[in-house]
């Protein structure tokens, strides 16, 4: 009887190590699809043709195109595979990098990015449909983190981590640590996604601070509202060419997830 559960098991795991890097592959590059419109709207809205706009309303964009309500419906296909890889590594650490401190802390936010990355392929796939979607969903999730048990703490806490990545993440980039795991092949390949992965991910970082900065605000004032999405923040930077050299650097931020889906190795699950 053990015997045949342990058999069991072992086919069931089998099974999902299968599908775990392609899903994984279509989570990345719907995630560079969202980075790019985010970006592109940026650099627009610095040369004065509209104003910035976070992921929903970069998706937003989309609605009304032709063709639009098909790709959003393809972008949140993606997103809940980047959803499915993140909580993979968040459960299950397929790439076995030990349970030390930061790798505790890496799987925490593994699990907090699933739970954005839901949200985001719940906003595009609402916007396929013709719903009307205000803002990036951060007011939402602080909302309901508030309303339980130590709402606060966890408010703050998440604010904290958010804000601990993007330093990070700019580390990462001043580093030219960002090819991680990436095997393009030919080494003039690989130089030009690292420049563009230590450009996005730095643009990356220093978006995700303020990010972090208002969460943290909205549950030490217990204020969802004060909860900015990635639209508000970049607001914040429509100053001189500021705008414009951020969204270069989130649209660099997209052709590098584009990149990792393509070039990534990623690890099956042991089974």
């Amino acid at each position: 009887m053990n015997h045949s559960i342990e058999a069991a098991g072992a086919s069931a795991a089998h099974r999902v190590a299968g599908w775990v890097p392609p899903v994984a592959r279509m989570g990345y590059a719907a995630k560079g699809v969202v980075y790019l419109l985010v970006g592109g709207i940026a650099i627009k809205a610095a040369s004065a043709a509209g104003g910035a706009e976070g992921n929903t309303g970069a998706l937003a964009t989309l609605a009304d195109s032709q063709g639009g309500r098909t790709a959003l419906v393809l972008i949140a296909a993606g997103l809940v595979g980047h959803v499915v890889w993140r909580a993979v590594q968040a459960l299950l650490d397929p790439e076995h990098d030990g349970t030390d401190a930061k790798r505790v802390g890496m799987r925490a936010f593994y699990a907090l990015s699933a739970f954005v990355y839901g949200s985001l392929a719940l906003t595009a796939w609402q916007l396929s449909k013709g719903s009307q979607v205000r803002g990036d969903g951060h007011e939402i999730w602080v909302a309901r983190l508030l309303d339980k048990p130590m709402g606060t703490w966890l408010v703050m806490a998440a604010g904290l981590g958010v804000m601990a990545y993007g330093v990070h993440q700019v580390v990462k980039a001043i580093r030219g640590d960002v090819n991680r795991r990436l095997h393009p092949g030919d080494a003039q390949i690989s130089r030009g996604v690292t420049l563009v992965g230590r450009v996005g991910t730095a643009a990356r970082g220093i978006v995700m601070l303020p990010i972090g900065w208002f969460v943290f605000c909205a549950g030490r004032h217990y204020r969802a509202d004060l909860a900015a999405d990635t639209g508000e923040v970049l607001k914040m930077f429509e100053h001189g060419g500021l705008l414009a050299a951020v969204g270069i650097g989130l649209a660099a931020y997209g052709l590098h997830q584009i990149a990792k889906a393509v070039y990534r190795r990623i690890e099956r699950p042991a089974s």
